[in-house]
């Protein structure tokens, strides 16, 4: 190699390693002050919405719903994360009417699974409702599981225990370690 060219070749290695390192996305994002911090997806590939409306279409007709503030969709997972959730099942169909809201979800969509570690709060038609630790919604199965503690009230009775399983088309819920409590409860057919 000629040593006049030896100078020249430094120059264009380093134009090309700053061309390189110029094209490669860095690890800092500019984020506004006083923004809530970003929901993790598990890496790799990742698209960053605002507020989302994410639903799940069914051959009958229903659909489940799971609206947040914010969210990350990582394609390579196949999994939304959220914040700020609210979740409607069965919207639709008959057993509408189930309603989730959690500070934080994790979609998984080939699992067809949601997940709500930091707990959630359930209400259903009828006057249903829950205060649950830790769940996972299976939309397959149309079960709502608490593998901790729950507790659920209804017209004239609140209960309080473990292990909860909370079907929501069937209307059925299971749980284990109870203790309850019953209220009467005023019947608007009965005249006296």
């Amino acid at each position: 190699m000629n040593l006049r060219l030896l100078p020249w070749a430094a120059i264009a290695l380093l134009v090309l390693v700053l061309a390189v390192r110029i094209a490669l996305p860095t690890s800092v994002v500019a984020v506004p002050a006083g923004a809530p911090e970003p929901e993790i997806a598990g890496g790799g590939p990742e698209i960053r919405l605002g507020p989302v409306d994410v639903r799940e279409l069914h051959d009958d007709g229903s659909w489940n719903r799971l609206d947040a503030d914010g969210a990350v969709y990582s394609y390579a997972n196949k999994t939304v994360s959220a914040g700020g959730v609210t979740v409607f099942l069965g919207e639709g169909s008959p057993f509408a009417g189930t309603t989730v809201r959690a500070p934080r979800a994790a979609w998984d969509l080939d699992g067809k699974t949601i997940g709500l570690p930091d707990g959630c709060r359930v209400a259903r038609k009828g006057g249903w409702s829950g205060e649950l630790s830790a769940a996972t919604l299976d939309l397959a199965g149309s079960i709502l599981r608490v593998p901790g503690p729950a507790r659920v009230e209804g017209p004239g009775v609140s209960v309080q225990g473990e292990n909860l399983a909370w079907e929501w088309v069937e209307g059925m819920i299971t749980m284990e370690a109870t203790t309850s409590r019953l209220s009467p409860v005023k019947d608007p057919r009965r005249r006296g």
